[in-house]
């Protein structure tokens, strides 16, 4: 029997962010710190005895790492993508055969040649302007990640990735694609729309919280957290936790034909809920003057 690998992958990462979330949320004092430093990380980090064995963690800075991964591996695919679907060269075979170790050989052709070229465009925008936050704009602080959430984000990449071609018309040995460039709906480009704001409200939201450690010169004088103000934090905690969501929603009603898409939304739905409530408890439980009417993910209603 055939296993489609991505699917499985983020159907275990939703369970496991679920389970570990409730545990969290219900029993945290009963958890030995080797479990909570799973969940819990940079300014949430658990406190607690020592483990016997101490997690392996990483500096929270190596988050650069993912986009000096993500944005060049989804370049890649974007033009090796175009060049197949304008006719000017073919799918490299060592490509086809990661698909198909990724997804089984008898995957289907699902997503058109159209939708699957708006995806890495908009995926590959995506990616280097997270690569352009996390180099030059987000500060980071001296805190640390479980070894775990460093080697989820390299899964998380190669998995959304090669999600954007697995299924699509064409990826598979001996086929060519049939492609409708007027095969885009309105839908599709209001999605699009809705993405592009999503990942730029993004940006100026990491400016702000980057700018909270700078002085009026544009010098870093401090690593201590304070309360964010302007743009989406009037309303809410978590905005960058808000716009990731978005854009992987957008995603996927764009690849609304795919079977796998769906895990992949509903791992980054699960992980960014659970990240940005931790965020705003965060926020309630360190400022007593924090605002009372802001909410963590979802303005004047979460």
């Amino acid at each position: 029997m055939e296993v489609n690998l991505v699917r499985a992958i983020f159907i275990f990462n939703s369970i496991t962010v679920t389970i570990l979330g409730l545990l969290v949320a219900f029993a945290e004092t009963y958890l030995p710190i080797a479990i909570t430093s799973t969940y819990r990380y940079g300014r949430y980090a658990a406190e607690g005895k020592a483990a016997l064995i101490p997690p392996i963690e990483v500096p929270k800075r190596w988050f650069k790492h993912f986009y000096e991964f993500a944005a060049p591996l989804s370049t890649y695919t974007l033009l090796i993508t175009l060049r197949f679907y304008l006719g000017v060269g073919n799918v490299p075979v060592n490509i086809l055969q990661i698909l198909d170790i990724l997804f089984g050989v008898n995957r289907q052709s699902l997503v058109s040649p159209e939708h699957t070229t708006l995806a890495l465009v908009l995926v590959t925008i995506h990616c280097w302007k997270r690569f352009y936050e996390t180099h030059y704009v987000s500060i980071f602080s001296n805190v640390k990640i479980n070894l775990s959430h460093y080697i989820v984000g390299f899964v998380h990449y190669v998995g959304t990735i090669s999600c954007l071609i697995g299924e699509s018309n064409g990826f598979f040995k001996g086929s060519r694609p049939i492609v409708n460039w007027n095969g885009l709906t309105y839908i599709d480009y209001s999605c699009s729309i809705i993405f592009l704001w999503a990942t730029y409200k993004q940006l100026i939201c990491n400016k702000i919280l980057s700018n909270l450690r700078k002085n009026k010169k544009g010098e870093t004088v401090t690593l201590q957290h304070k309360i964010p103000k302007g743009d989406l934090f009037e309303y809410i905690s978590s905005p960058l936790q808000l716009s990731e969501i978005l854009v992987y929603l957008m995603l996927t009603i764009i690849l609304r034909n795919s079977q796998t898409f769906y895990y992949i939304f509903l791992w980054v739905l699960l992980n960014q809920v659970a990240t940005g409530l931790l965020g705003h408890w965060w926020y309630v439980e360190s400022f007593k003057e924090y605002p009372k009417q802001r909410r963590a993910l979802i303005p004047w209603i979460l």
